[in-house]
């Protein structure tokens, strides 16, 4: 059996998002939507074709349903950059709050990721605070939600070094 190439850094994100979104072997609606704009801005761009796009996301669909998450996890392990990592990892954690229904192997697969990476607490805090206010749409249906008080301000990132 011959080894299969190296995957590409686009690849591997289209395939981590794809792990998230399959954690409960579907894909709702909101969650496609996460996948088609993270792709899709590049086809309006005119920097990647509507069909390589279309190919890329069925690869990727076919590699998930081929191989388990812990032997992706080793296959890429030296594909990616930190940088690359931390930008697969806040979109996996996107893909897995934007729906609004966490499930326990998508939470699994997101926090592997960043451990695996050995992406600093600090990052990863910063990242979860700032994506769950940003999909927290409540905030504009419910006056008394906590997040529209005069108090409110970011628990975490308050506690960061200010960007100069």
């Amino acid at each position: 059996m011959s080894a299969e190439p190296e995957l590409t850094p686009l690849q591997i994100l289209a395939i981590a998002e794809i792990y998230v979104l399959m954690a409960d072997d579907k894909v709702k609606p909101e969650e496609r939507a996460t996948l088609i704009s993270l792709f899709g801005k590049h086809v309006s761009k005119k920097e990647i074709p509507s069909n390589d796009v279309k190919r890329l996301t069925a690869n990727a669909f076919e590699y998930v349903e081929r191989h388990s998450f812990e032997d992706f996890l080793i296959a890429i392990e030296s594909a990616i950059t930190m940088g690359q990592a931390i930008a697969i990892y806040a979109n996996m954690y996107e893909a897995m709050i934007v729906d609004g229904n966490v499930v326990a192997l998508e939470k699994e697969r997101v926090e592997k990721f960043h451990r695996f990476f050995g992406i600093e607490k600090r990052v990863v805090n910063a990242i979860r605070e700032i994506l769950m206010v940003k999909n927290d749409t409540g905030i504009f249906l419910r006056e008394d939600h906590p997040n529209n008080g005069s108090d409110f301000h970011f628990g975490f990132i308050d506690l960061m070094d200010p960007i100069e």
